[in-house]
């Protein structure tokens, strides 16, 4: 039987020397294209953006396809439920006042034609598929830079307040959504909906499977310290990239012994590596500066957009429709990115 050893590295007895390039890291940066970040910020209340011609032509609505199966055919396309939808995302509309909305803004367009009712959408809107993918190129051959966090989504239950002052009840349900982020774009490529308290390891195979059937090519994949692990090192692997997790302060190589040499214990290599290189910078904070880990501070500030958006309910009970739900807020954020960013640099 081979002997396991595990080789433990005190960091907090080493000193460091301060790093002089690390000061232009703490300067202020400014926005250098506010005219067209500006008319950017506009567009996004523009409704014309998200009125395709699958859903108006000729002054009346687009008629579903027929689909050549038996029984009636649908009245009111996907287009149709889906525009409704996305209406009732952005302005945070129960179904029956999305109706009337609707009813209104179509009667500005001159469309005589009857929209669905409350009941219509709530029955359509597991069976429509939401393409949240924009076309776009990638950056770089080398691949993308896969970013890749986690929040909670309450499903119902008193605010927060009620909760303070008389503290949870059994009744507050929450969802949890996982998702992928190109660095580059600022675009969700990828998300998963689950139970609360999932482990955010337990998500990084079904983001890469979607990441990868969508045709992006993986340089690295950046997450926080909860996708750590062994296995997510060999999965990443797997799929031909690199994860770049921070291992806990007391982390420690595992190491086998043959032949009188510390060897890597097999499927412990890529683990090994990224400690032996936070051991090599004396501490975590340089480790992170070097594999420029602080991008991942991007996926923090999407949670932060889509709740400030949307909120953090979530309106569906059914679990399908809570999948469409999201689905939606991400079209409606890549559609918000293509109309146009922010571009930095550092102050002077």
């Amino acid at each position: 039987m081979k002997n396991k050893h595990k080789t433990t590295h005190n960091y907090n007895n080493t000193k460091t020397t301060k790093n002089t390039n690390k000061k232009s890291k703490n300067c202020a940066k400014k926005i250098t294209n506010w005219s067209e970040y500006n008319k950017s910020l506009k567009n996004r209340g523009n409704l014309s953006i998200f009125i395709s011609e699958s859903l108006v032509k000729n002054g009346s609505f687009v008629m579903p396809q027929k689909t050549g199966k038996a029984g009636r055919p649908q009245k009111y396309s996907d287009a149709l439920i889906e525009f409704m939808l996305t209406v009732r995302e952005l302005f945070h509309l129960p179904l029956r006042q999305t109706t009337g909305f609707i009813e209104f803004l179509f009667k500005q367009m001159n469309l005589t034609s009857d929209i669905p009712d409350y009941t219509t959408i709530s029955y359509r809107m597991p069976g429509i598929k939401i393409h949240y993918l924009r076309k776009v190129h990638q950056l770089s051959s080398s691949g993308i830079a896969m970013l890749i966090d986690s929040s909670g989504f309450k499903v119902f239950g008193e605010g927060e307040w009620m909760r303070k002052k008389h503290g949870a009840t059994y009744r507050r349900t929450w969802r949890e959504t996982h998702i992928a982020l190109d660095y580059d774009t600022r675009d969700v490529i990828g998300f998963t909906n689950t139970p609360a308290h999932t482990h955010d390891i337990t998500q990084l195979e079904p983001l890469l499977i979607q990441v990868t059937q969508n045709s992006y090519k993986l340089n690295s994949v950046i997450g926080d310290g909860a996708y750590d692990s062994k296995d997510n090192y060999n999965l990443a692997m797997k799929y031909h990239t690199s994860i770049i997790a921070p291992p806990p302060k007391n982390a420690v190589c595992h190491y086998d012994l043959k032949d009188g040499k510390l060897i890597d214990i097999p499927g412990y290599e890529e683990r090994n590596k990224a400690v032996r290189s936070m051991i090599r910078n004396s501490n975590l904070e340089e480790w992170k500066d070097e594999v420029d880990y602080h991008r991942r501070s991007l996926i923090e500030n999407l949670f932060y957009r889509w709740k400030t958006i949307f909120g953090d309910h979530l309106k569906s009970r059914k679990e399908e429709n809570q999948y469409i739900e999201q689905a939606l807020r991400d079209r409606i954020i890549n559609k918000f990115n293509e109309l146009g960013l922010p571009k930095y640099e550092l102050a002077n």
